[in-house]
């Protein structure tokens, strides 16, 4: 086995690097830990969320005003997208 020697700074310097180090995999371990539930949402149950037709549904989508997911034949929506589209068009009372 062989022995390393090295001046106490260089040491301390180390293990504060390495502390430093395991704070951040901590950070990034929580992050990733963290579950994202995106609730998805159906043609239908944003038009009648809107109180819109299919047919003014298609045009926000066309027009790029509603962001949507396309998996085949089937179009969502993502729940998070809609509130912010209302509250991006909310007018506030005086």
């Amino acid at each position: 086995m062989d022995c390393v020697l090295m001046e106490t700074s260089a040491y301390k310097e180390l293990q504060a690097h390495l502390q430093r180090l395991l704070e951040r995999v901590s950070a990034l371990h929580s992050l990733s830990a963290q579950p994202t539930t995106v609730r998805w949402l159906t043609a239908e149950e944003v038009c009648k969320a809107l109180s819109i037709t299919k047919r003014a549904l298609q045009y926000y989508r066309s027009a790029g005003i509603i962001p949507y997911t396309a998996l085949g034949n089937k179009v969502l929506f993502r729940d998070d997208d809609i509130r912010q589209l209302l509250e991006k068009h909310l007018i506030k009372s005086l």
